[in-house]
């Protein structure tokens, strides 16, 4: 279930029940030139485990250095490199990533609160450099570090919690300093995409690209054994019930723990409450209580162990429960030896501690992702043990998240970083070993899994039907395919500026249009502070557009009052309350429009259209700040956009609200007092200052022209306007000639379909938009002012 704003990009999910159709994609790696540099000075810190590699990249870069047995003294760095395990060979079940990790994770922690602070979207970065070929493992060669993958994850996860952290992955085909060195001076200077690779020095991004659903190539019956990790809970144990109903094979789920005799393990959940509540109040002092809730959370995680096994017994389905903690390995050879050869193994294991990156130890972020990279070692290597269990097997499926792929949730660092490795450490089995590997990168299952918080999650991207999610599953087994799947549905509204450049390749999805259009006016960033302001900058150059060509100041191009109005709506929406709740733009209030400052080309280009290769000037440059604050009203935003001079061109106030706004009916038609009387006409041209070629936004007679989006911009995704530009410049016409130099609208209020008026009628106090006889838009007192 949607809820949408009057906005057309402004989404919101609802928690509850929020499932939508996903879509399967694949990414693959396509060259990509680097953009324009943009320098900004930074003190960089460059972090690694081989430390001769570290240091002489530093000396390079003129950086600091922290290495093994080497951290630096002070905190004063803008900007971290991160070489984490680059120039270390990956060995199968090793551990050398874990101090690497700690470390990385100390030198974040250490400049956590300052990048937190920090409302500049230019000076801090974070770029994880990784060593998989150059292609980010995507092709079929060798893979020197896969763990590199971690770090990935840890990357695209920063900008969740550290919104103005600039953050990259570098992913090179070789260490040697010096020409890392080059291509870190030419990376850290164009902040493009979140994800780089170098292969023969040619630049490459990923692009994802939407897949059909694979055919079977392999089949399972009764004979068959599954085993999945961390299976006998959530979306794992959906998985085993699946399996086992449509195919009758054996599956064995695991945990960490052998289930007790216990008699709160099967009490009924009224009397567990009770059983519950005495151990709470039992619970004298702080250490205690604290001790009790984690005691009480494991136990309901097994009574859910419990009950699912006693359903799938009641059902006569073969389901059986192993204690076996993946992480040990000694542990997973007990029990392959206790069992046959599995045709299918389900890596599914994980945990997740939704806390901000700040409040974890060391330890917690190693361990979240241990139980990922470790578990996956053990499990891989009791598979190679014997040549029978490397035969016997038809696939190994690693059980991945979205988080990974594109950055989670806030306090999902550790576990994005964890699910990112499962990634590459696929691509490197199959690669190395030959085994049939495959990684699936899952959104939030609607109410399962282990997300510890599903209402949050919803807001950052739409959940997946469980029953959809088996079968997608299942047939994503039996294809036998190797690589990494991604399912994606719709892209929620719990996002930061930083994170859309990220993904600008994301190409066949449906929110591609609409994520373009987010960053549309948007432009560059300057300073942005979550829940309370953002300050950016675009530049509109005349004729470059069709909105740009048809109206004028004084006779030069200048910025329709529609569109100035557009650019403060669509920069108003990312200033949003804490949480990101469901809102709709309720009004625009006390519009202030200064003509003179909307004049595009500051007389250094023609009335007609310019050259696309022609140096950019900063004429039409228009910055635009939002500053945000709750009131009696509800959420309101202060917009103010200036003209590069410094000129204020606009000011306004943006009311939100929890319910569309309501608009009084139509009045009724007015009687026919002429038989050929003619209807409401607005002049074509207007007069005084002010004028319009009417190509573009119409000549204003009723019935209003249909203006699209692909009418008033030719970029590929053109940004959907919220606000029905015709509309709003007839009433700027039908206020006569300007003379001064303010132009005041008292009121404008949208409500769902403002976007597409075809009449607009004089009413009391101002003008009626309406579509196909509904009203859907008031604009109030449009006048000269003094």
């Amino acid at each position: 279930m949607t809820a949408t704003a009057v906005r057309p990009h402004l989404v919101s999910f609802e928690t509850g029940s929020f499932v939508r159709p996903v879509r399967r994609m694949v990414w693959e790696p396509v060259p990509h030139p680097l953009p324009a540099p943009s320098p900004v000075a930074r003190r960089l810190l460059v972090v690694g485990s081989d430390t001769d590699l570290a240091v002489r990249l530093a000396s390079r870069l003129g950086a600091d250095v922290c290495a093994p047995g080497r951290e630096p003294e002070h905190d004063d760095w803008d900007g971290i490199v991160d070489l984490n395990v680059t120039g270390v060979p990956y060995r199968l079940g090793g551990g050398e990533w874990r101090d690497a990790l700690a470390r990385t994770t100390r030198m974040v922690q250490r400049r956590y609160a300052s990048w937190q602070a920090e409302s500049r979207a230019d000076r801090c970065c974070y770029v994880a450099v990784t060593h998989l070929g150059g292609l980010m493992g995507y092709d079929d060669g060798p893979i020197d570090t896969p763990l590199g993958g971690i770090w990935a994850g840890f990357a695209k996860c920063l900008p969740r919690e550290l919104p103005n952290l600039a953050v990259k992955v570098l992913d090179v085909d070789s260490a040697d300093p010096d020409g890392l060195a080059g291509l870190l001076e030419s990376e850290l200077a164009a902040w493009d995409l979140f994800e780089i690779g170098y292969r023969r020095g040619v630049r490459h991004a990923l692009t994802a690209l939407p897949s059909l659903e694979p055919p079977p190539r392999l089949d399972l019956d009764a004979d068959d054994l599954v085993l999945i990790s961390g299976g006998a809970r959530g979306v794992g144990f959906a998985l085993a019930r699946g399996l086992a109903e449509r195919f009758g094979c054996r599956v064995v789920v695991t945990g960490r723990d052998e289930l007790p005799a216990a008699d709160w393990l099967t009490l009924p959940d009224d009397r567990y409450d009770g059983h519950r509540r005495a151990r709470i109040a039992a619970a004298r002092t702080a250490d205690a209580l604290r001790e009790t809730r984690a005691a009480l959370k494991r136990e309901s995680e097994l009574r859910q162990v419990a009950a699912n096994l006693a359903a799938a017994e009641r059902d006569g389905l073969r389901i059986a429960y192993e204690a076996c903690d993946c992480v040990r390995q000694e542990q997973v050879d007990a029990l392959f030896a206790r069992l046959p050869a599995p045709a299918v193994v389900v890596h599914n294991a994980g945990i997740d501690l939704p806390t901000r990156l700040d409040g974890k130890t060391t330890e917690e972020v190693v361990r979240t992702v241990e139980v990922k990279v470790s578990g996956f070692a053990s499990l891989t290597r009791a598979v190679l043990a014997t040549p029978e269990r490397r035969a016997a097997l038809k696939v190994f499926c690693n059980v991945g998240s979205l988080a990974g792929r594109m950055g989670g949730m806030i306090g999902q660092i550790d576990y994005a970083a964890g699910n990112e490795a499962l990634s590459r450490l696929g691509f490197w089995a199959r690669n190395t070993y030959g085994l049939p590997t495959q990684t699936l990168c899952w959104p939030t299952w609607e109410r399962l899994g282990v997300i510890a918080n599903y209402d949050a999650a919803v807001r950052y991207v739409s959940t997946l039907d469980p029953a959809e999610g088996v079968r997608r599953w299942i047939d994503e087994l039996r294809s036998g395919g190797t690589g990494e799947v991604m399912f994606i549905g719709q892209v929620g509204g719990a996002l930061v500026p930083t994170q859309l450049r990220g993904f600008w390749l994301f190409t066949g999805h449906p929110d591609l249009p609409r994520l373009h259009g987010l960053a549309h006016f948007l432009g560059e960033v300057e300073d942005f502070r979550p829940f309370r302001s953002l300050r950016g900058s675009i530049v509109h150059r005349p004729g470059s557009h069709p909105c740009l060509a048809d109206f004028t100041v004084d006779g030069r191009p200048a910025l329709p009052v529609s569109v100035l109005l557009e650019q403060a709506c669509s920069v108003a929406d990312w200033v949003v309350p804490p949480g990101w709740p469901l809102q709709h733009l309720a009004s625009v209030r006390d519009i202030r429009v200064h003509p003179s400052a909307l004049v595009l080309d500051g007389g250094k280009f023609p009335t007609s259209a310019v050259d696309e290769t022609a140096p950019v000037l900063d004429d039409g440059r228009f910055t635009t700040s939002a500053v945000g604050e709750m009131t009696d009203e509800g959420w309101t935003v202060h917009v103010t956009i200036t003209a590069a001079d410094g000129a204020v061109a606009g000011s306004m106030r943006l009311l939100y609200q929890q319910e569309p706004p309501e608009l009084p009916p139509l009045p009724p038609a007015p009687p026919v007092v002429k038989e050929h009387s003619a209807p409401f006409v607005v002049e074509a041209h207007g007069g005084g200052r002010l004028a319009w070629s009417g190509l573009v936004l119409g000549t204003a007679n009723d019935p209003l022209p249909a203006v699209t989006a692909a009418d008033l911009w030719t970029t590929p995704f053109p940004p959907a306007h919220g606000i029905a530009p015709a509309a709003l410049e007839a009433a700027v016409r039908a206020a006569g000639p300007v003379t001064g130099d303010l132009l005041t609208i008292d009121r404008i209020v949208p409500r769902p379909g403002a976007q597409h008026v075809d009449r607009l009628l004089p009413v009391e106090g101002g003008w009626s938009g309406s579509r196909a006889g509904e009203p859907v838009l008031f604009i109030a007192r449009v006048e000269q002012g003094s």
